[in-house]
């Protein structure tokens, strides 16, 4: 397992984007830990470096640079292996990140991964989206890898009624569902760098983005 988190720091070291080594250590860590989990809990599918590198870590670092400057806290619905979820904690310490899963093992995965990385601002929530009142404002509601995505739009909605932003990773389709269900909110449609049909779907009920007219970096 040493190897594959080795390889890891690599890939970010390698990277033409830049990582401290303050990120970088911690997220191989991470790697190591759904590695070390993963046979018992099947979290991934995606278990070699490059993969997991890739589409789990900078798919999440991607949402990182769409979060709003107003936003002081995300809510990872159905946070599953902790993407974006605990990326997002090991990439912007300033904000606050709640961790939201309904399986109880994947509930102490999450809390021993942020206790061994030391992620005080991580907070890990068992709670299923039905049973969850919702959001509040200046957050972020992020949603990844949900059972059933597009019948769920409804529901993420209600839940980040409140939010002032909601990033949705999916397909063309969950854009259509959520533009159809939110009229004339702030939509966008973001490709992911180095995919052709992998998207995050960026809502933005901000009144402050509306005003200044653009998400922050």
């Amino acid at each position: 397992m040493s190897l594959e988190v080795d390889q890891m720091k690599d890939l970010f070291r390698n990277f033409p984007e830049s990582f401290t080594e303050a990120q970088i250590d911690p997220l191989s860590k991470y790697y190591g830990l759904v590695l070390k989990w993963n046979k018992r809990l099947h979290l991934t599918t995606l278990t070699r470096p490059h993969e997991f590198f890739e589409r789990h870590l900078l798919e999440s670092a991607f949402s990182v640079s769409l979060i709003l400057p107003s936003v002081n806290q995300v809510w990872d619905l159905g946070s599953g292996l902790g993407v974006p979820g605990i990326v997002i904690a090991i990439l912007r310490p300033d904000l606050d990140v709640r961790l939201i899963e309904a399986n109880r093992n994947k509930t102490l995965f999450l809390k021993e991964a942020a206790s061994l990385l030391n992620l005080k601002n991580v907070e890990v929530i068992e709670s299923r989206l039905e049973a969850f009142e919702g959001v509040p404002e200046e957050s972020c509601l992020t949603v990844r890898a949900i059972e059933k995505m597009e019948k769920m739009i409804p529901e993420i909605l209600r839940l980040g009624a409140e939010a002032s932003q909601i990033l949705i990773f999916g397909a063309k389709s969950i854009e259509e569902k959520t533009r159809a269900l939110e009229g004339n909110k702030k939509i966008e449609r973001l490709l992911i760098p180095g995919s052709n049909q992998r998207y995050v779907i960026n809502v933005i009920r901000s009144t402050w983005n509306a005003e200044s007219g653009g998400a922050g970096e």
